[in-house]
């Protein structure tokens, strides 16, 4: 969430966790060191009226780094403002004030899509779409390479790879060796061990790495 209105960021904030949603915020633009983390995120509810930098320029900036659904909730309630928050990548626009039950029932049906890219292993919850792997409101966050590296174990559960085998299928997409294979297997579960997370993947000594089943 990125909005200024400390006070609205509290309420919505409450009324999201009531609904199990992670929720974090961005009182101001500024806050943002690189817009591209905002891709951790399944969806971003964006003000207008942000002071010096108004919503509208930052969507028009972000809008082709930044891959996730996007909510316009703003004051600005003309039709003029509406097809401009539209033009520019919106994928949403709520006017404010707003219904809760509303504001709801619209995020439910954009993340509607995502649920089958979150995978539940023990009380954990890891999301193949955007590498952020969740434990009872902590977060952590995977690297582009520990995330298809991932996905490799979890799409193919019970299939013993290799660390040859890895380097074979992701290599096309980073540049990947045997020892980077162990050291990135090695991240994934140190950044686990952050959150007290469920470690789903099983080391085969001198054979390679699986997916556990439960």
């Amino acid at each position: 969430m990125i909005e200024d209105d400390k006070s609205l960021v509290e309420t919505l904030k409450e009324i999201l966790e009531q609904e199990k949603y992670f929720v974090d915020y961005y009182y101001n633009l500024d806050d943002i060191e690189d817009y591209v983390i905002l891709n951790k995120y399944n969806l971003i509810i964006l003000d207008v009226m942000l002071g010096e930098r108004n919503g509208f320029q930052f969507l028009q900036i972000v809008r082709n780094e930044v891959d996730r659904p996007i909510i316009l909730l703003t004051a600005k309630d003309t039709k003029e403002d509406m097809l401009k928050g539209f033009n520019l990548g919106a994928d949403d626009y709520i006017t404010k004030p707003f219904d809760a039950d509303l504001l709801l029932a619209r995020i439910k049906s954009h993340l509607r899509g995502k649920k089958d890219e979150e995978v539940r292993y023990a009380d954990t919850f890891f999301d193949l779409s955007t590498g952020v792997i969740k434990k009872e409101g902590n977060h952590v966050s995977l690297t582009n390479a520990e995330l298809e590296i991932l996905k490799l174990l979890y799409g193919n559960k019970g299939q013993i790879f290799s660390k040859e085998k890895i380097v074979n299928r992701v290599s096309s997409k980073f540049d990947v060796t045997d020892r980077v294979v162990v050291c990135h297997i090695y991240n994934i579960r140190k950044k686990l061990s952050e959150i007290d997370g469920d470690d789903p993947i099983e080391n085969r000594w001198g054979v390679g790495y699986l997916w556990k089943e439960r």
